[in-house]
């Protein structure tokens, strides 16, 4: 990759963080539009949109946020009050810029079709606000693409900065080893021309050394024409970012029959590829950054360094040959511990020894682990805009509201719950609400609905849940629309849980009428997939007339499992604790065999059929026990309820998960294998497929 492929791959990183960023503050401002602090940090997000997409050639981009800078720069000079139907305007222009960006970055020739028609009403209204008709403003605009000044220049000061400032961030990301980043400021005096030097003289120079240049010219103080003098120097400034493998002295060189107050030569300490920037959002921040890095100082260089230190980007990759090493690490650290050898040595400083080491690998494993998680607010926060656009499609009044956002899960989790979420949200706004406020003040409640957004730990996992104050699932409708499709026969005994599960069968819908957000049998069963592909599963609570609740169980990480291990024909299993009810030894009276049926076992009048691990895996045993001799461990599958036989409950562990070679790969019983502290290894058990080896080996139900 070319460095200025690495610079581009920075811009679209950044231009996306910008782009979200822009999604949840837009919201923001459209309930509380007077926050013009708010507002400001829109204008400077849009801004530096600009001018980046500009300069990777991606003018149609530049042209949209160009005309949508204008309206925001209006609005936040005079402050006065924005109407409703603009706020519209602001909101669907944030959904404009999302999808140009993806047409940019695919090289998509066809435009979204609202392009040309919010591009339409943003001229019309800034036009409004100048009072100019909009042939003029068109005309305004095409003479400033035209007018030199305008088109290397920048409406102040501030803007100018602005752009020096993100242009050195990229450069500064892209830097190699060899090569050296300066910053040029040249403040000619006017009689330059006179002495006969000029800007494209310098840069010219510089440019035959350089790796990649950038400049940038402060055009504010260039006079109209009919002021135009050909013979003095009107440009304020010119500032010039290098990447160089010269050093600060011949690029000095360059300079010497300048005046010393004509030039300012600033060389900038190398930040690592991987160093994190400011967001986009806290320009001011990171200008007072990047000038202190700017500076030649050791005091400045210094401080300049500790900032760049508060936050690292690293590749994700990385971070997962860090973890595996980790984990690697303890369980190497779990040999020794449990090494029989080892243990007979009684000697306490060994002892202490091995201790100390127990504990700071585990501290290490923690750590680790930390680095893989982030808050869900980013997650949450974009739900804000599902909630609101769904809202006003249905023209049902509502609000979100959002708990314990701060709640942190692994971030390879995070991409893949975004589509679930918006799944089960729109269903709860459509099909949970009540269909219009006349039915909910008759239900004797508020006519504004509540979708409620939560995230919390539970029994070592994640749960997040979406809650509506509907009316509810009708179990009884649910249980004959599943007995109508052929899902049940109707003569089976299922729990309220079990019940509201049919809802998540492929084609289930129980809606009346088909709408374009739900109501084909659509959504329900993709998020169950996802988050199953998750190692996760979803749990349903709704009570009739007062609402219903989704919740998504997840494990913390993927990278581990927290399971209980068990033993069948000496051979170690583990079973994920998050799909275990209950493990016990059965009384003899609840067992019962059926001829072509098996095995079952009888709970609270439900009918258990039972697994022999033995049976699946095709273990050699010495004497068959019967179920009563040994112990069931009851687990939650996709198809009801189970109970795994075994002869020994081991305990409970966590335990870093290994992917199986290709052979084991084929055997759907098992989805992954782990090293035990004793150095043997354990298969991870998919008790999802365990069931249907009864009907195999039984000639079904």
């Amino acid at each position: 990759m070319t460095k200025q492929e690495q610079v581009k791959a920075i811009f679209i990183e950044e231009a996306g963080e910008i782009i979200e960023k822009l999604d949840v503050d837009i919201l923001r401002f459209e309930e509380n539009s007077a926050d013009f602090n708010l507002l400001n940090e829109i204008f400077r997000g849009v801004h530096t949109l600009k001018g980046n997409a500009n300069a990777f050639g991606f003018t149609r981009l530049g042209e949209f946020v160009h005309h949508f800078e204008d309206v925001l720069d209006h609005y936040r000079s005079t402050q006065e009050d924005i109407e409703e139907h603009h706020l519209e305007l602001f909101v669907g222009s944030v959904d404009i810029i999302k999808e140009v960006m993806t047409c940019e970055l695919d090289a998509l020739p066809e435009l979204p079709s609202e392009y040309g028609g919010c591009l339409d009403r943003i001229k019309k209204l800034i036009a409004s606000k100048k009072n100019l008709p909009i042939e003029d403003l068109l005309e305004e605009a095409c003479g400033s693409l035209n007018d030199l000044a305008s088109e290397f220049g920048l409406s102040c000061t501030e803007h100018f900065e602005n752009n020096v400032v993100n242009t050195l961030q990229l450069y500064q990301a892209s830097q190699t080893e060899g090569l050296s980043l300066y910053r040029i400021d040249l403040m000619l005096d006017a009689d330059a021309y006179k002495r006969g030097f000029d800007h494209l003289l310098f840069l010219k120079l510089l440019g035959e050394k350089a790796a990649s240049m950038k400049s940038f010219f402060d055009m504010e103080a260039v006079p109209p024409l009919g002021q135009f003098a050909c013979d003095e120097n009107a440009i304020r400034r010119v500032s010039t970012i290098v990447l160089t493998s010269q050093t600060e002295e011949e690029v000095r060189e360059n300079f010497e029959f300048l005046f010393d107050h004509e030039y300012r030569v600033s060389r900038v300490e190398p930040v690592a590829a991987a160093a994190v920037r400011e967001s986009a959002s806290d320009v001011e921040k990171t200008q007072e950054i990047v000038k202190t890095a700017s500076k030649v100082s050791s005091e400045n260089t210094s401080a300049s360094a500790n900032s760049a230190k508060s936050t690292i980007r690293i590749d994700t990759f990385k971070l997962d040959e860090l973890f595996d090493s980790v984990g690697e690490l303890v369980i190497a650290q779990n040999f020794i511990a449990q090494n029989e050898k080892i243990r007979a040595i009684e000697d306490e400083s060994i002892s202490r020894t091995i201790e100390t080491l127990s504990k700071i690998t585990k501290r290490i494993q923690d750590r680790v682990m930390s680095l893989r998680m982030v808050a869900i607010r980013d997650t949450f926060d974009k739900m804000k805009r599902v909630v609101r656009d769904t809202s006003k499609k249905t023209g049902k009044e509502l609000r979100l509201n959002i708990q314990g956002e701060e709640t942190e899960i692994d971030k390879t989790m995070i991409d893949s719950l975004s589509d679930p979420l918006i799944h089960i949200i729109r269903n709860a706004i459509d099909h949970g609400l009540e269909a219009d406020a006349e039915e909910r003040v008759n239900a004797g409640k508020k006519v504004e609905g509540t979708i409620t957004l939560r995230a919390y730990h539970k029994s070592g996992s994640i749960v997040i849940s979406v809650s509506d104050d509907g009316r509810g699932i009708n179990k009884e409708k649910v249980f004959r629309k599943a007995i109508e499709r052929g899902i049940i026969t109707g003569d089976e005994n299922l729990t309220d849980s079990q019940i509201f599960g049919l809802i998540m069968q492929p084609g289930f819908s129980t809606a009346d009428t088909i709408s374009d957000l739900s109501g084909r049998g659509v959504g329900l069963d993709v998020v169950k997939t996802s988050i199953e592909k998750l190692r996760g599963k979803i749990e349903i609570e709704s009570r009739e007339g007062e609402g219903t609740t989704f919740s998504m169980v997840l494990p913390l990480t993927l990278a581990i499992i927290d399971g209980m291990l068990v033993q069948a024909s000496g051979e170690i299993y583990i079973i994920p604790t998050l799909s275990v009810v209950e493990s016990f030894r059965p009384e003899r009276e609840i067992v019962h065999a059926l001829k072509e049926k098996g095995e079952f076992v009888s709970m609270r009048g439900q009918h258990i059929p039972v697994i022999r691990l033995s049976d699946v895996f095709d273990l050699p045993v010495s004497e068959r026990l019967e179920p009563w001799e040994g112990i069931l461990v009851c687990v939650e599958t996709e198809a009801g309820r189970i109970a795994i036989m075994v002869d020994e409950l081991v305990g409970r562990q966590q335990v870093v998960i290994k992917p199986l070679g290709k052979a084991l790969a084929r055997l759907k019983e098992i989805t992954g294998g782990a090293i035990l502290g004793s150095g043997d290894i354990a298969l991870i058990l998919n008790v999802d497929e365990l069931r249907p080896l009864i009907e195999a080996s039984h000639g079904g139900n």
